[in-house]
C-alpha cells in the first residue's frame, strides 16, 4: 500500500470549514483547512464531500446536516448489482427499501467511493487522496490552492496541445482504472479535473466492479463513449469504439 502523502496533517489537529465549494446530485463538497495542533502554521486543505439524504421528512433536517438540498439521484439499483449484503435481514432491508434499508444504501454508498478511490491510488491512479470517510462523509485530498480549486475539465477552457494531452492522460487513467476492476460508470468532462497540466479524475460513488456488474462493460463503453465525443466536439477526434476495444484488454488480463 502507497504511504499517505506528505502535504497531510498528521494527529492531532482541528479542521476549520471555508464554505461550500460544490453542490452535486448526490453530495455536497466543501472546503475545509485542517491545522496542526502542535503547529498552527503546518495546514492543508481537504475537500469534505457530504452525502445528500436520499428523503427529507422533518424541518430542519437538511440544516442539521449542514447541507443545502436533498439528494436528485434516486435510481441507483443497476449501479448496486454486484454490491451484496451478507445478512439476510439487511438484504430484506434493502429490497423493501425500508428506513434501515435506505441507511444501509447510504453507509454502502459512502463506504463503496472510500474503498474504490483508495485501490485506485494505490495503483497509482491519479485520483485524491482519500483521507478518511465516517457516517455520511468523506474527506480527501482537495485539488487546487488558496486562491480557486481545480476547474472540471468542461470548464478548463483548453487549447488544442493542452487538449492532447488532457487525452492522453485519459487513456492512460482509463486503462489502470480498467486494470484495477472498475468502470467509473458515470465519467463526463464533469468528473474529471484539470490541475497543473494534471487530469484527475473525480467522483467514484457509482464505480462498479466489471466482472461482477451484469453492466460493467456497457457502463465502461458509455464512459467511454462520453468522454471521446465530448473531445471531438473540441477538435481532438479519437475512435471511441477502437478505445473501448483495446480496454477490455485491460479488464481481461492481457492489456
Amino acid at each position: 500500500m502507497r504511504p499517505a502523502p506528505d502535504w497531510l496533517v498528521p494527529e492531532p489537529y482541528t479542521d476549520d470549514d471555508l464554505g461550500v465549494l460544490r453542490s452535486g446530485k448526490e453530495a455536497q463538497i466543501d472546503v475545509v483547512e485542517r491545522s496542526s495542533a502542535d503547529d498552527p502554521t503546518h495546514t492543508c486543505l481537504l475537500a469534505r464531500k457530504r452525502y445528500l439524504p436520499r428523503e427529507v421528512k422533518a424541518k430542519g433536517v437538511l440544516e442539521a446536516m449542514g447541507v443545502q438540498r436533498a439528494s436528485a439521484f434516486k435510481n441507483d439499483v443497476q449501479y448496486r448489482e454486484g454490491r451484496q449484503f451478507r445478512k439476510t435481514r439487511d438484504r430484506r432491508a434493502v429490497e423493501q427499501m425500508t428506513t434501515h434499508g435506505k441507511r444501509l444504501l447510504q453507509d454502502r454508498w459512502t463506504n463503496h467511493e472510500h474503498d474504490v478511490m483508495l485501490e485506485l491510488w494505490d495503483a497509482g491512479v491519479a485520483v485524491p487522496y482519500p483521507v478518511e470517510f465516517a457516517d455520511d462523509v468523506f474527506l480527501l485530498e482537495y485539488v487546487g490552492d488558496h486562491t480557486r480549486a481545480a476547474p472540471r475539465l468542461a470548464e478548463a477552457r483548453l487549447q488544442r496541445p493542452a487538449l492532447e494531452e488532457a487525452w492522453a492522460q485519459l487513456v492512460e487513467g482509463l486503462q489502470d482504472i480498467v486494470a484495477t476492476g472498475y468502470a467509473h460508470a458515470d465519467l463526463s468532462a464533469y468528473n474529471l479535473l484539470w490541475w497543473e497540466d494534471r487530469l484527475i479524475f473525480i467522483d467514484f460513488p457509482q464505480a462498479v466492479t466489471i466482472a461482477e456488474n451484469p453492466g460493467g462493460l456497457d457502463f465502461l463503453h458509455r464512459d467511454v463513449m462520453n468522454v471521446t465525443q465530448w473531445f471531438g466536439r473540441r477538435g481532438v477526434e479519437r475512435d471511441g469504439e477502437r478505445l473501448f476495444a483495446e480496454l477490455l484488454t485491460y479488464a481481461f488480463g492481457s492489456g
